[in-house]
């Protein structure tokens, strides 16, 4: 029969195509499934029960500074020893270039582990056998937290709180480091001298998890070391792990005493257990690390000078914004609730030197001392973190002197202002919370004044001082919100290193005294 010519090239394809797929064929060897088989044992005289189960798993162990890859996975009753077990793989998920290895565990059936292997049993590649023998060993069970754990933690947490809202007082330092598995970052919060408060860590390892540490310091000895980490597990990628979908979510939380540990807590998936010591020796020297890059960063900064807009924080309770302009070589000043304050650059034997006729900036690295020439006040600041949550002082505001508040006209507190003067600045340089003004101040008998605070978190205090503000002085708290004094909020005076409400309801005057500025009042218009 004779084919026609297009009968003839339909023909021609198929016999082509036929051919390319039986090269392809030779070229990609075909999946293919493959049994490791194996058997698994332990010494313990323990008898298996119906509800325990038998894990094996062939991993992917080519990567020393990564968890293992997962390859194949076998579950099945687990009996009384020798248990046998023949588990399947796809020879296509095998490269020849890497290594393997089979773990085999018994859990009780509700998620804990009780025997697991502590030797390594290589397989496939290398030379090693399709065929293992395992032996496991029964894991010690995780104590529980000890009696005293909870009233310690509590005791700890009350002064991380504490530690926690007063950052903006201290000195803020970051930095950042490279590892093998990693990178990382840190930021910390020191004393002036450098003493650390608080250390945060953070590292990103990739598709295997992260890892933030924040390492809390009293009197520069570790307080508590707490971990929050995301661990992903058995070839899991982070952003399963994250989802704990194949992964791990990890809190460690260690208290301690004057640098020595006294309790604390692990969490693996909200399962509480206590830390093992090696848990506990690991914090210690991840301490001591995080500790000499804080050092290293310290002294690669401290000669540096400060450049932009930085915040200082100073001794006598101050603060400022400071924006260095080397091309201008000028620094702009801003206390908060004043206009901003220009300084020429001057001549400096070592370190800056800004000033003119009223104020003088002085400083090497990160620190300076910021001195009033009017009436030769100095005190010495640091740079730190930002104020957060304050802006500064816009436009132009009327004036007030302290000589016309003693007026007769003058019904309230503030009439009898200079007299009390001192006291109220003795009362503002006590422990009474952060950026605090004057709701009222009274004079009482025996040359005693009553001045109450607040603060910039609302928080009241009740301050009795001599007139003078010299000897003995009382601070508390005021319990309970209504527990409020005649007056109190009709007109409030604020320092001029603090910040005035930031209310509508507020009329603000600057406060001066000699042709010096010393504070706002503000008076309330809304109070009825």
């Amino acid at each position: 029969m004779k084919i026609s010519p297009f009968r003839w090239e339909k023909v021609r394809v198929v016999m082509v195509l036929a051919a390319v797929s039986s090269v392809a064929a030779c070229a990609f060897p075909m999946p293919r499934t493959e049994t490791i088989a194996g058997t698994v044992s332990y010494r313990e005289r323990i008898a298996m029960t119906p509800s325990n189960i038998l894990t094996v798993r062939l991993r992917d162990v080519s990567r020393a500074d990564a968890p293992a890859n997962e390859v194949a996975t076998l579950s099945q009753p687990a009996t009384n020893p020798p248990m046998a077990f023949e588990l399947p793989y796809q020879t296509t998920d095998i490269d020849e270039s890497h290594r393997y290895t089979v773990e085999a565990i018994i859990s009780d059936g509700a998620g804990k582990n009780l025997f697991r292997n502590d030797t390594s049993y290589p397989v496939l590649t290398a030379g090693n056998p399709d065929a293992v023998n395992i032996e496991v060993v029964r894991l010690r069970q995780q104590p529980s937290v000890d009696k005293a754990h909870d009233e310690q933690k509590s005791a700890t947490d009350k002064l991380v709180s504490r530690i926690d809202k007063s950052l903006s007082k201290y000195r803020h330092v970051v930095g950042k480091y490279a590892k093998d598995d990693g990178e990382g970052s840190f930021e910390a919060f020191v004393t002036k001298d450098g003493t650390p408060v608080l250390i945060r860590q953070d590292r990103d390892l990739g598709d295997y998890g992260t890892s933030d540490i924040s390492f809390y310091f009293s009197k520069g000895a570790l307080l508590r070391f707490d971990e929050k980490a995301t661990r992903a597990s058995f070839g899991a990628t982070k952003k399963a792990a994250s989802a704990t979908a194949g992964g791990i979510e990890y809190r460690l939380m260690l208290d301690f005493a004057k640098g020595k540990y006294k309790t604390g807590e692990k969490r693996i998936n909200d399962q509480l257990s206590a830390p093992d010591k090696h848990e506990i020796s690991s914090a210690q020297t991840q301490e001591k690390l995080v500790l000499t890059r804080l050092k290293t960063e310290l002294a690669a900064t401290e000669m540096s000078e400060p450049d932009g807009r930085q915040t200082f924080v100073c001794d006598d309770q101050s603060r400022f914004y400071a924006t260095f302009n080397r091309e201008d070589e000028q620094v702009r000043i801003e206390f908060l609730g004043r206009d901003p304050i220009f300084l020429p650059q001057k001549p400096a034997a070592s370190g800056f030197l800004y000033g003119n006729d009223d104020y003088e900036m002085r400083g090497k690295g990160q620190n300076a001392t910021w001195a009033t020439l009017v009436d030769g006040r100095k005190t010495g600041c640091t740079v730190s973190a930002e104020i957060a949550g304050l802006a500064l002082a816009p436009g132009d505001f009327p004036t007030v002197n302290v000589s016309t508040l003693m007026q007769t006209g003058n019904n309230e507190w503030t009439r009898h202002f200079d007299d009390m003067m001192p006291a109220i600045k003795a009362c503002l340089e006590r422990p009474v919370g952060d950026l605090p003004s004057v709701l009222k101040a009274w004079p009482m008998n025996h040359g005693t004044v009553g001045v109450r605070t607040i603060n910039i978190n609302g928080g009241r205090y009740d301050c009795l001082a001599p007139s003078t503000g010299l000897g003995d002085i009382h601070v508390e708290a005021v319990e309970g919100a209504t527990n409020v004094l005649p007056g109190e909020r009709d007109v409030l005076f604020t320092p001029a290193s603090g910040a005035y409400p930031d209310n509508d309801c507020y009329q603000h005057k600057k406060l001066m005294k000699d042709g010096v500025f010393i504070g706002w009042l503000s008076r309330n218009a809304c109070q009825s």
